[in-house]
Formats: structure tokens, C-alpha cells, sequence
């Protein structure tokens, strides 16, 4: 008979659904003695151009966060993983306005070349010769192209504006540049995801650090939310929450 994940590992909301705007948040400290792995999951949401968004475990003594510090010190602090926008995200967009023949896009490693009447999926070259609604377009069809195109990438337009996001979620992340990397081709995150895992060997347990919590700081004005796994329980952990269901 199989586990139930909610048998095996405690879901917790390690940091509730916020905005912050280049500033940082600390979720609530969960215990981790009856634990021996423990997973922060971030869900950021938008980020313009070379914004950040870092998520961090800390451990301290106690609920109340006595002595907090990361892991094994601030200054040297390994449970740390930082998303730039625009690299390795989960969706974003490019919005092209009036954008110039010579000019590229590049996804995933793939460079794509505007060119001033035509689109030559083989080439990789997309036609600027209408509006930008109509280059979007040109652009999208190029991307989408099942052999010239991005694999594992799906684009659409909307006025001008490509969305770039996985076929398969999860499976496959973007990253998005151009030339010239100007207002006539802006690059914008609209998710992304990171994690951070640690053993629960690494937590200082020897002078009572006993407790985890998440940290997210982020120098874009953007939405987050973390969720807190903590598995290898000594027993099967309760799940408190106000609505389940198992099937």
C-alpha cells in the first residue's frame, strides 16, 4: 500500500501569501526535533528586469526565533537560493514596442532575429513589418515552431506582449534577453519558483537550535508565499488545516 504524502511529510505554510516591494519577510519558527529533512518551496511572483528574490532557511532556539541565524552562520550562510528575474523563472513576458529589423531575442539559448519584411522560420528570423501586435505574432510563431522553435516552451501574444511559460509546468524554466536590451523589447517576470533543502544534521542542535523558519527578501515590489515540508518524521505528522481531502 502506497504512503499518503500527508502521511509522510508535515506541509506547513512557511510564509503566508505577501507583497513586499524591495524589503524582506521571516515566516513563523517550526520545531524540527521529530524531523530529519526539511524543504522551503517559494512561489514569487512579478520582478522587473535585474531584480532579485532570495529565499533562506534560519534556525534558532525557539519559536519566539531566540538567537536566529542562518545555516551554519550569517556569514556563512549556505541554505540560500536567490532568483534573478528573467533567468531560469517559470513564466514571463517580452513586450515588444516598435521594435528595429537587426534587433534579437534570445529564449532559452535560441537567438531569434527581427527582420524588417520577413519571417523565415529556419533562419529564425521574425517579420517587424506590421504593428507590434502583429510582430508579437510573428515572434510567437517562430518560438512555437516544432523543429526552429524553443523546446519545452509555449508562447502567446496579447497586444504586443509574449508570454513565455513551460509546456509541461515545472518541467522546463525560461530565460529571456535581447538586443538591444531597451524600452523597444522589455523583459518582465510574471513567476518564479526556488527551493532550499537542508539535513537536520547541518542545525546547530548542540547549543539548542532547534527551530526552522524561511526568510524571503527580494528587491522587486513583488508577491511571495513559502511552504514549509519537513519530512524523515519519527512518526506519521498531523496535518492541521481547515479543509482536506483524500481520495
Amino acid at each position: 500500500m502506497r504512503t499518503r504524502i500527508n502521511e509522510d511529510v508535515k506541509i506547513d505554510s512557511g510564509l503566508a501569501s505577501q507583497a513586499l516591494n524591495n524589503t524582506n519577510a521571516t515566516g513563523k519558527y517550526f520545531p524540527i526535533g521529530d524531523y530529519g529533512l526539511v524543504c522551503a518551496i517559494l512561489n514569487g511572483g512579478a520582478m522587473a528586469a535585474t531584480k532579485t528574490t532570495k529565499l533562506e532557511l534560519l534556525q534558532a532556539k525557539d519559536t519566539a526565533g531566540t538567537g536566529a541565524k542562518g545555516i551554519p552562520s550569517d556569514a556563512s550562510q549556505l541554505a540560500s537560493a536567490e532568483i534573478t528575474a528573467n533567468v531560469l523563472v517559470t513564466e514571463l513576458t517580452v513586450t515588444l514596442a516598435t521594435f528595429l529589423a537587426g534587433g534579437t531575442v534570445t529564449v532559452n539559448g535560441i537567438v531569434f532575429t527581427a527582420h524588417a519584411t520577413t519571417t523565415t522560420k529556419s533562419a529564425r528570423q521574425f517579420s517587424i513589418a506590421g504593428t507590434d501586435t502583429q510582430d508579437a505574432a510573428e515572434l510567437v510563431s517562430c518560438i512555437n515552431d516544432p523543429t526552429y522553435g524553443v523546446p519545452g516552451v509555449v508562447a502567446s501574444n496579447a497586444a504586443g506582449v509574449v508570454t513565455l511559460k513551460a509546456i509541461v509546468p515545472g518541467e522546463t524554466v525560461v530565460t529571456a534577453a535581447s538586443t538591444p536590451d531597451d524600452a523597444t523589447c522589455v523583459k518582465a517576470t510574471i513567476q518564479a519558483q526556488s527551493f532550499v533543502e537542508i539535513d537536520s544534521k547541518k542545525i546547530d542542535k548542540k547549543n539548542g537550535f532547534n527551530h526552522i523558519a524561511v526568510k524571503v527578501t527580494t528587491t522587486a515590489n513583488s508577491n511571495v508565499a513559502v511552504t514549509m515540508l519537513r519530512g524523515n518524521a519519527r512518526y506519521t505528522p498531523e496535518q492541521k488545516v481547515g479543509a482536506s481531502a483524500v481520495i
